[in-house]
């Protein structure tokens, strides 16, 4: 019986681990300035882009010519974005967000 408690307790705790490590974001790409998280694309065009988050927080970017075309990002799948400062905002990447930070 003391085993069967021992091994639970284990398991338990390893689990425990693994939550507490998910919950850490993951490093931003290398010569990231700022990341956006969880954002969803509501509009895009040419030279601008408008991301909202969700607590409904919109964020309006001017973007140069390093952004991909406008059908690239799905409107109603959260993503992360990855870019750097300038005169007008430089996309480095995106990638779909992690299922816990939607909830967030």
């Amino acid at each position: 019986m003391k085993k069967i408690l021992m091994i639970a307790a284990a398991f338990l705790f390893i689990i425990l681990l693994t939550n507490l490590a998910n919950r850490i974001p993951a490093d931003a790409a290398p010569g990231t300035a700022f990341s956006l998280k969880a954002q969803k694309v509501i509009a895009c065009s040419d030279n601008e882009i408008i991301l909202v988050d969700g607590h409904q927080k919109s964020t309006r970017l001017d973007k140069d010519g390093s952004w991909p075309e406008c059908s690239a990002f799905v409107g109603s799948e959260a993503e992360d974005f990855y870019l750097s400062r300038g005169a007008k905002t430089h996309f480095l990447g995106f990638e779909k967000t992690a299922w816990w930070r939607k909830a967030m």
